[in-house]
């Protein structure tokens, strides 16, 4: 199958004018409805949408494949568009995108639709083939470009399959004469993975691919795709590599690398910095991958993203359970059966968040045979009110548990891999995290667990007021760096220790969520409001940081900070700590750990908590402005004195 089977001339635009992100993505979505790939076409532009929120598909060099899984596809489909002024699209190397390629994917989307979606992903790596679609001046033109680059692609994958086909046979025959080879081993092995698998996926294995060549160094690259896991490393390949890059934004096998060189990074990495990756993996100083992490990283590093890890799988049930109990409790459903089903289903996912969080923290550490020590942690925690904290320890002791059975079983019990994955590990792992807890790690977490919240119980307003500011200043301190992913993960935490009521982990939660949603709602509204005062390249994005800020994504504010970043950040960190300050006052209390605007119906005390991010809102407004206005200034006073020197 060819690219242009997928792609219909009529889902093909060229020399489009669009001025902003969301009119380029309804562009496209509109175009892939018109080849008739769609049976829902407002649930795919949806689904396209929320994939972008959670990274930009812009990959930089003015190109963008925004697309999406969704079960509003019947087939497999493409669209295309060139923007020849370019549209502000959120790109890696921040420059506008002006070839767009979307890619519309059922849920169940065959092997060979996989591979076109592919194959189209690794040719818009050439410059040369991205200059020739942009300057193609028909439709039939845009299509010959493509048609004749996939030809060339396809004779090349087909020659490369042959190339390893008779170095597998040659070494092969070598092996059989009992003689040494190198055949068929590489410098260095990859794999790279992206959550939808559809195009960073392969961008990144080309773009390694073609630096590999470049720099003389054999490589081979597994990619973890959408369509299973592709040009898998044999175990003879990893044993015999110099080192190992694994790029990727999601769980790959990461055991079969023991003892190699590895650099570990995100996809977007793989595609970004080819050059840096293989350089680094081939330094002699490169850390060696053990037992679940990289030697060289730091322990405090290391507990970070294990405790991260297992709060990715612990937020959508926190929000669940806090949303469908708060649900309960309205008046209109309230002493109902509807209110009582509710209520009952959000009461038994809560009894999960303990196991689950321990659970995913083990699994972390050390994989799968981790899950049941881990999980066990966090019944523990749970039987013996060591609340959030106990099950946070109590994960880290399930990794550790399953970590020390592990080795013990490598080392002393090889050849019955089956008995000891059924039996052992799962066995000795629940029971020396329940002794362990029991006796060690429970009475601790229960003392330090019951002081928090008899501190919140018994702090006066004042000391309440400050917290709350403290929490939501750090929200808007560095936009998605430590200081805001820590506020963030003490809200979460003090959440699910709340759950499935709204105790002081949601009074924590509404201050947090306030202050990360106020500076994006702010400075957009400012540049609504008064757009004389901004550039037209911010103007240009107010709506997109208006949803941002409104669905609860601080990083939208970030485009803002250009002119005067430390006065920006200074009045982000005041207009954020003012809101959480008044929601900590007013006692707002939040059910979920996520939601935005969406979910302030479902708070305690909702019109005090719209009061606390107005008055933050109008601070943001007027510091922004008066920031931007100054600056402006500034600037055309020194073009001006610079003028009269000459």
């Amino acid at each position: 199958m060819r690219i242009c089977d997928l792609l219909n001339p009529q889902s093909v635009r060229l020399n489009v004018d669009v001025s902003t992100k969301e009119q380029a993505i309804n562009n496209l979505v509109d175009l892939v409805a018109e080849s008739g790939c769609l049976n829902d076409a407002e649930r795919f532009r949806t689904a396209v949408f929320d994939r972008e929120a959670k990274v930009s598909t812009g990959l930089g060099e003015g190109v963008a494949i925004p697309h999406a899984k969704s079960a509003g596809v019947t087939k497999p489909g493409l669209a295309a568009m060139v923007v020849p002024k370019g549209v502000e699209f959120d790109s890696l190397d921040g420059k506008p995108a002006k070839l767009f390629f979307m890619i519309a994917s059922p849920h169940h989307a065959s092997d060979a639709h996989l591979d076109v979606l592919a194959r189209l992903s690794t040719l818009l790596i050439s410059e040369d083939f991205r200059n020739s679609l942009n300057s193609a001046q028909s439709v039939d033109e845009f299509l010959r470009i493509i048609n004749k680059a996939d030809e060339a692609e396809i004779e090349k994958e087909k020659q490369r399959q042959q190339k390893l086909k008779a170095a597998e046979e040659e070494k092969q025959s070598e092996e059989n004469k009992d003689t040494s080879s190198n055949i068929g081993y590489y410098d260095i092995v990859a794999v790279t993975a992206c959550p939808a698998g559809l195009s960073h996926t392969y961008m990144a294995a080309e773009a390694l691919e073609k630096q590999a060549k470049e720099m003389g160094i054999s490589i081979k690259v597994e990619t973890d795709g959408a369509a299973g896991n592709r040009n898998k490393l044999l175990p003879e390949e990893i044993s015999k590599a110099k080192a190992v890059i694994v790029a990727a934004d999601r769980i790959v096998d990461m055991d079969r690398f023991l003892g190699k060189p590895l650099i570990r990074v995100g996809v977007v990495e793989g595609i970004r910095r080819p050059k840096n990756l293989i350089k680094s993996a081939l330094d002699p100083k490169c850390p060696k991958y053990q037992t679940g992490f990289l030697g060289s990283t730091s322990v405090s590093m290391r507990l970070y993203r294990h405790l991260m890890s297992g709060m990715a799988y612990l937020m959508p049930l926190a929000a669940t359970a806090g949303i469908l109990s708060a649900f309960a409790r309205l008046d209109i459903v309230n002493d109902t059966q509807f209110g009582f089903f509710f209520d009952r289903v959000g009461y038994s996912i809560g009894t999960l968040l303990f196991p689950i969080l321990s659970a995913f923290i083990a699994y972390s550490i050390r994989g799968r045979t981790a899950l049941v020590a881990g999980f066990t942690g966090g019944v523990m925690a749970d039987l013996g009110g060591s609340g959030v904290i106990g099950a946070v320890v109590n994960g880290f002791v399930g990794g550790a548990v399953a970590l020390l059975t592990t080795l013990f079983a490598g080392r002393f019990l090889k050849g019955h891999d089956a008995t000891v994955a059924l039996l052992l590990y799962p066995l000795m792992g629940a029971l020396g995290t329940a002794a362990i807890a029991v006796f060690f790690t429970n009475i601790p977490a229960e003392f330090v667990d019951s002081y928090i919240n008899s501190f919140f119980a018994e702090s006066s307003v004042y000391t309440l007021v400050l917290i709350g500011a403290l929490l939501a200043g750090m929200m808007s301190f560095d936009m998605g760096g430590p200081i805001n992913k820590l506020a963030y993960a003490i809200g979460v935490l003090f959440l699910a220790d709340s759950l499935p009521e709204q105790g002081p982990g949601g009074l924590v939660m509404a201050s947090i969520m306030a202050g990360g949603m106020v500076p994006p709602i702010a400075a957009a509204l400012a540049s609504i409001l008064i757009p004389q005062v901004f550039s037209e390249k911010i103007n240009s994005l107010r709506y997109i940081t208006l949803g941002k800020g409104l669905v609860f994504i601080t990083e939208g504010i970030i485009p803002y900070l250009q002119k005067n970043p430390r006065a920006m950040r200074s009045a982000c960190v005041c207009c954020s700590a003012l809101t959480g300050a008044l929601s900590m006052y007013f006692k707002c209390s939040i059910c979920a750990p996520h939601g935005g605007v969406f979910i302030i119906p479902l708070c305690d005390h909702p019109v005090q908590y719209i009061m606390s991010m107005l008055a933050g809102i109008v601070l943001g407004i007027f510091a922004f402005s008066i920031i931007h206005l100054r600056t402006s200034d500034k600037e055309t006073s020194n073009i001006a004195v610079s003028s009269d020197n000459n």
